[in-house]
């Protein structure tokens, strides 16, 4: 059951607003180009893996909650793709829609990706992001009194990405690996009570705020 459906975000409502009004020769609309297809690209990667998951069968009961938006008690937000919740686990999913050559070194937490025109980039690392989100989870359901495995993944949506061997033993997989790695996690972990299942999957909602990101309007 989807509790919580993925939708296209007001920051790219605005920015797709922005750049129909903006000439081309503006001197500000190639950055708002940008930001717009990189906001495209990203929802559209997110929906690749959305539609992966209507084709693995799943134990019910299961919710899902697609771009999960809150504030920590110390006005911190945390934004998660998608949260998938089951008897068996709890999964917290970061979806990437990257190209070129993907390397990742543990030691200093840097993610890094050459581009097929040979260009290096530093990326934010999706691994530290996730590790941050299931420390505030797994507090969240000790305050609950609900125990239950909270497990997070980094899913790639294209095949263009290609990991590198610094991955290895890393939560990251291409998204066709979805349900390879889904039924490794149910086979490992068992099943609790339904009850409480459905209760926290209503504390989830209860918290979900939607957060306002402001987009500055050029000036003509």
């Amino acid at each position: 059951m989807i509790l919580l459906a993925r939708r296209t975000s007001e920051t790219q409502k605005t920015l797709e607003a922005i750049v129909r009004r903006l000439s081309n020769s503006h001197r500000e609309y190639s950055n708002y180009d940008e930001n717009l297809r990189r906001l495209k690209a990203g929802h559209a990667g997110e929906q690749r893996v959305d539609a992966e998951w209507l084709e693995i069968d799943l134990p019910t009961p299961y919710y899902f909650l697609h771009d999960f938006q809150t504030m920590n008690n110390f006005g911190s937000t945390h934004q998660m793709d998608t949260i998938f919740l089951c008897r068996h686990f709890l999964l917290i999913v970061e979806i990437k829609n990257i190209t070129g050559v993907l390397s990742y070194d543990t030691a200093f937490a840097q993610l890094t990706r050459m581009t097929s025109e040979g260009k290096v980039e530093g990326m934010t690392d999706p691994v530290l992001q996730l590790e941050r989100h299931v420390g505030w989870m797994k507090k969240l359901l000790h305050q609950e009194k609900f125990q239950l495995p909270v497990l997070h993944a980094v899913v790639l949506a294209t095949k263009n990405g290609i990991l590198s061997e610094g991955f290895h033993g890393q939560p990251i997989f291409h998204v066709t690996g979805l349900r390879t790695h889904l039924q490794k996690w149910f086979d490992r972990h068992q099943p609790v009570e339904t009850e409480n299942l459905f209760r926290f999957a209503m504390h989830l909602m209860s918290l979900h705020s939607t957060i306002k990101r402001e987009v500055k309007v050029p000036l003509e």
